[in-house]
């Protein structure tokens, strides 16, 4: 079995949708090669754009100034042996009923009944993480979980009630940015804005698990919500760069426990040392923190101050505690 098919390829990507976009309406040569600039790599074009316009690949034909694919339909990618083994597995996973229903599953289970899973899913064991993860059989849960999944899709706001970290139970009015999970606490927390009279728009984290109920925002807006703003209210201001060392697998390490931050990362040759930039949301700040502080002399903090004192504080906090223990 392939692990890997060249069809689902970042080229293979941008082809298709070049062919599928003009079955029926011709495009030019500038919009072909935005599709490739959009779909594969910066140098894709000096490949893709000559075997297509030249129809060394037979696939468009010119049509005037533009170019029309030579296809009667639409092409569609076939579902591989492999996908469908990844899928019977993951159709085990305890969160699947919060993206499908039951019929939809029992679709999946029928349609898939011959295949075997590529994976058991008792077969993993996570370590390191809380053990008060949210509650994925609850019916409640599954039923806000949808339901804000739904009103975030169709980009609607509303009407939550939570309890709050600190006990308090909170009515509030609220549209949805985006749904995140975090494998540590093994919980999806909402990221929202806070909607109110005066049209002042307040960025907010709820923990769908302290959700007892939610409903669609009785009133329409009334005023334009520009979503894109919320990356750049919650982004840091300021990336945190660290140090990697070449030692111990740190590097592959670091990338797999920050592949969830947004970050670039560049190679010291003189030093032999690894520096990443890593971007953070102002509310994961504690939980980067923590992360760095996991791997021990082989991160080195260079920056920025302010959350190389934030780190500096944690540690005396930890050193006090670890005295008192003593």
């Amino acid at each position: 079995m392939e692990l890997f098919s060249e069809i689902y390829s970042c080229y293979y990507n941008a082809v298709t949708q070049i062919v599928n976009s003009c079955i029926e309406t011709p495009i030019s040569k500038e919009a072909i090669k935005k599709f490739i600039d959009d779909n594969a790599f910066s140098e894709s074009s000096f490949h893709i754009l000559p075997k297509l316009l030249t129809g060394d690949w037979n696939l468009l034909r010119k049509d005037n100034d533009k170019y029309i694919s030579k296809l009667n339909s639409s092409i569609k990618n076939p579902v591989t042996k492999l996908q469908k083994s990844w899928l019977k597995s993951i159709l085990h996973d305890k969160r699947i009923k919060l993206f499908l229903d039951k019929a939809e599953l029992e679709t999946l289970y029928k349609s898939l009944s011959d295949v075997e899973p590529l994976f058991d899913i008792n077969d993993f064991y996570y370590f390191d993480i809380f053990s008060d993860g949210d509650n994925y059989n609850d019916p409640i849960y599954i039923d806000n979980f949808r339901f804000i999944l739904n009103a975030l899709k169709n980009k609607k706001a509303i009407t939550v009630s939570f309890k709050s970290g600190r006990g308090i139970h909170t009515n509030g009015n609220f549209f949805p940015i985006k749904i995140e999970y975090s494998s540590k606490d093994d919980k999806f927390r909402l990221h929202c804005f806070s909607i109110n009279a005066r049209k002042s728009l307040t960025p907010q984290v709820i923990n769908i698990g302290r959700i007892s109920s939610v409903k669609l925002y009785k009133s329409t807006l009334n005023f334009y919500l520009d979503t894109s703003i919320y990356e750049k209210i919650t982004r840091c201001t300021e990336p945190v760069v660290i140090e990697i060392s070449n030692e111990r697998n740190a590097l592959e390490r670091c990338m797999l426990n920050f592949s969830d931050f947004e970050k670039y990362t560049e190679y010291n040759k003189t030093s032999n040392k690894y520096i990443t930039h890593i971007y953070y949301n102002k509310n994961d700040e504690t939980e980067l923190l923590i992360r760095i502080l996991s791997f021990g002399p082989v991160i080195k903090v260079l920056g920025p101050e302010k959350f190389l004192n934030s780190l500096t504080k944690r540690l005396k906090k930890q050193l006090e505690l670890i005295n008192i223990a003593d």
